[in-house]
């Protein structure tokens, strides 16, 4: 065969061909563009991400509780994007392309090595990069978390498979490192720990039974191998399936490996406790009372029945699915389907561990996702499958080979069979990659592919009102509406169109009616805040803008300007400093900081402000004008002229800033006599 002839070779080709495939699906997002859900909060309109790296944004990293989540490593990967590519979506894209064909390989590398099976663990590599359910979590820039975290847990079933060949604390040490860096990037690897018992049963074959011999170790040539060529290259071999015997476990080897777990599950428990309270911080987590736990048991059970058919038959996938009522026969059917195949993976492990190992892989993988706790809306996710399917492909396709080798099928007919589903999955998986380029074919075709979406139909109308397009979002929110009559967003949306088209009546109305179901949303607000300032009724604007900035890490810098027009400078001050804490890369915010100051006297550190605001926006006429007024405070003429100019040339009609020109040029001629 030619895999025990060269399997370096082979190995390369195997690599490279994953590679190739891989971005041949996925190099289109080069042309794609931040989405409205999610993408703002995580890059698109924050601020501090924007920023790039700074000792700031680090701090802040770690201590941001923001998206109802504690995942520091993920806002720090956000941050050097912008730091390398600034607001390029396109690049922020292949970054987690790239994180995706990396975690490919080295899923490939991982089996390869553990397994001894060359082209099976290709085909599972293979599986799991082209695999439609997969796109979300590469396509989404929100969902950089998936393939980041994703990095660290293969790393870490890397690096203990190393320790198991070694076992020690020098090799310990990097399992626990790649676990911790996992879960600064998601805490969705809080079971791994158990899958690491898992992968000890099998392929590393650590895990046996009474009476039984130790299995060959997994990354040990055999003797024999070696005997007839001592220049051929170690390679793995397949391990010794562990056999069940009537003694049962033999606990005596056993219980050391679930001793050495204990560090790594002492930070699960960790992340888990910090990830409920962030949660419950941000009003992630519903309440018993919304959703009762039998309806909760019922979702669980139908979405593990349902990700197994969406993983064989991957169409209609939508970036959010509603929750739905299920009846009793869809609850017991699915609970019969996931007791049918735990049972024949149980009896089967003796011969065929993998089936165990693939199974229990998918059901504990699920379970911090599948919606006992529950988060958000969503009845399920396609992100959720990142890491979970790779159990089951496992199971899979070692199954497939063990039974065409049974049935004595012709190897040709196993590689067009494989051949064939690559191809399918590749198509599928460009075809679901191109709904992702904007938001208006997004939630289109997640409104087309499911039933009564009022996200993707409210999702849709908020996007035609960024674009000005109110009687395009319209239909689009009454639809909403219609099956959610409680939405409070659906609601102060359908006010911000009233607000555009000057009926600021009916827009406080509805507003209002939104902030009765939710009298926490900052958006509703932060909305009348506008709406009231539109009318001209400063005192009732201040009232909301300041709620606003209380139930909300970012504000809008009107407040601050109406606080400077009712001369309450301090207050104007105070607010606006908070204001730039979350707010670091507006500039607005800075020059409402430096005017603020120049009519409290303090011209230096009102400089300051204005400098910052024109370092961020040079464009920003007001602020060159700004400065150049402080800079003539402290005679600094030079340079005031300069910003004057800066100013006109920005903004022809800027009148103060001619003005102030005019005087600059004619104090320095003055002083030049």
């Amino acid at each position: 065969m030619a895999e025990q002839k060269n399997p370096i070779r082979l190995e390369i080709i195997a690599v490279i061909g994953l590679v190739l495939l891989t971005a041949a699906v996925y190099g289109q997002v080069i042309h794609h563009e931040f989405i409205s859900y999610d993408d703002p909060i995580y890059v698109s309109e924050n601020l501090v991400i924007q920023d790039g790296l700074t000792w700031k944004g680090f701090l802040r990293a770690f201590t941001s509780l923001a998206a109802a989540n504690w995942h520091p490593l993920t806002w720090l990967s956000h941050m050097l994007d912008f730091q390398l590519f600034g607001m390029k979506p396109g690049l922020h894209h292949l970054v987690s392309v790239f994180l995706h064909v990396l975690n490919t390989v080295l899923l490939f590398l991982v089996l390869r090595q553990t397994t001894g099976a060359l082209w099976r663990s290709a085909f599972v590599a293979a599986l799991f990069a082209l695999h439609p359910l997969h796109v979300e979590s590469v396509a989404w820039a929100a969902e950089r978390k998936d393939v980041l975290s994703t990095l660290f847990w293969i790393l870490t079933m890397w690096a203990y498979a190393r320790y198991a060949r070694k076992p020690g604390i020098p090799g310990y040490i990097p399992v626990l490192l790649f676990f911790a860096l996992g879960l600064l990037a998601k805490p969705m690897l809080v079971t791994l720990p158990l899958v690491l018992i898992l992968f000890d049963y099998w392929p590393l074959g650590r895990m046996r039974w009474k009476q039984e011999k130790p299995a060959t170790p997994a990354t040990s040539p055999s003797i024999t191998s070696e005997k007839r060529s001592k220049k051929r290259r170690r390679q793995p071999q397949e391990p010794a399936k562990p056999a069940r015997s009537a003694d049962g476990i033999q606990w005596s080897l056993v219980l050391p490996l679930l001793y050495e777990k204990i560090p790594l599950l002492v930070l699960s428990a960790a992340s888990s406790l910090v990830t409920i309270y962030a949660q419950q911080k941000g009003g992630a987590v519903a309440a018993i009372s919304s959703l009762p736990m039998s309806q909760r048991i019922a979702n669980a059970l139908v979405s593990y029945a349902a990700y197994l058919w969406k993983m064989l038959w991957p169409f209609g996938l939508a970036i959010f699915y509603p929750m739905e009522s299920w009846s009793a026969a869809v609850v017991l059917a699915s609970a019969a389907l996931l007791l049918a195949l735990t049972f024949a993976a149980v009896r089967g492990s003796g011969r065929y561990p993998y089936l165990l190992v693939g199974w229990l892989w998918y059901l504990v993988t699920l379970l911090p996702v599948i919606g006992i706790i529950k988060v958000g809306e969503a009845a399920m996710a396609d992100r959720y499958t990142y890491v979970t399917l790779i159990g089951p492909f496992i199971a899979l396709t070692w199954g497939a080979c063990d039974l065409s080798q049974k049935l004595r099928l012709p190897r040709a007919a196993l590689f067009a069979a494989s051949a064939l589903v690559t191809a399918c999955l590749l198509v599928l998986t460009y075809i679901q990659v191109g709904q992702w380029k904007d938001s208006i074919t997004l939630f289109r075709h997640a409104a087309s592919v499911t039933d009564r979406n009022y996200v993707a139909q409210n999702s849709l109308a908020i996007e035609y009102i960024n674009q000005k397009k109110y009687a395009e979002a319209l239909p689009h929110l009454q639809a909403a509406l219609e099956i959610n009559p409680r939405s409070a967003e659906v609601i102060v949306n359908l006010g911000i169109i009233d607000y555009q088209e000057g009926k600021y009546d009916e827009a406080i109305q509805k507003v209002n009616r939104a902030l009765a179901l939710k009298p926490e949303s900052y958006l509703a607000q932060e909305w009348l805040g506008k709406i009231y300032l539109a009318k001209g009724d400063a005192d009732k604007a201040m009232v909301h803008f300041n709620l606003a900035l209380r139930t909300a890490s970012d504000s809008d810098p009107t407040s601050g300007s109406m606080l400077i027009l009712q001369n309450r400078l301090d207050e104007a001050l105070r607010y606006t400093l908070q204001a730039i804490e979350t707010q670091p890369r507006n500039e607005k915010l800075y020059n409402n900081a430096g005017y603020i100051l120049i009519r409290q006297g303090k011209i230096d550190e009102a400089i300051s402000q204005f400098r910052e605001a024109v370092r961020i926006a040079p464009g920003y006429a007001k602020a060159h004008s700004n400065l150049g007024a402080a800079l003539m405070q402290r005679n600094q003429i030079d340079e005031a002229i300069q910003h004057f100019e800066t100013a006109l040339r920005l903004e022809p009609g800027n009148q103060s800033a001619r003005e102030n020109l005019n005087y600059a040029l004619a104090q320095k001629q003055k002083m030049k006599k």
